[in-house]
């Protein structure tokens, strides 16, 4: 009886498995980690998670603004603490890819309701003709394994220490 069983299922189960296998290999490609860790990088900052958001950073985190890892988070809890809600949208345009090291190119729109400098924010974000760049480093073997070691924009010019 268990036998038979088992050559019935063994199979289907062995399909299943193959798919799992190719479905895991096709998610795990680094371009494709790249882009996910950018999108859910973004959405830790829009739910205003800095612990989270922190902790997808390298500890050698730096960018032509003169922050560190902690500066940066810093900088944006103040500015997003001005909105009283926050919608980031992004898309990555594509990515260049290196031997351990990746940067995706993403346009960002932010959208949302607040105080003080929420709209000069929007607007000075959302009026910029090229995307965003966040260079990720593979870490470890894992294949999910990447940590965010810096951002830049061309067009943006942020005063150390003035916030985003």
């Amino acid at each position: 009886m268990l036998l038979m069983m088992i050559r019935k299922y063994a199979p289907t189960a062995a399909i299943v498995l193959v798919l799992w296998a190719l479905w895991l290999a096709w998610l795990w490609q680094p371009e494709r980690q790249v882009r996910l860790h950018t999108s859910h990088f973004l959405k830790k900052v829009e739910r205003r998670n800095w612990p989270a958001a922190k902790e997808m950073m390298a500890a050698d985190y730096a960018d032509r603004w003169e922050h560190n890892k902690s500066s940066a988070i810093e900088d944006a809890q103040m500015v997003f603490s001005q909105f009283v809600f926050v919608t980031i949208e992004n898309r990555t345009e594509s990515c260049d890819m290196g031997e351990r090291e990746v940067t995706a190119h993403t346009r960002v729109k932010i959208s949302g309701n607040g105080g003080g400098v929420v709209q000069l924010v929007m607007s000075r974000v959302n009026s910029l003709q090229q995307p965003f760049a966040f260079t990720w480093r593979k870490v470890g073997s894992a294949p999910w394994n990447w940590e965010l070691t810096r951002i830049d924009q061309p067009e943006l010019n942020i005063d150390a220490g003035a916030g985003f």
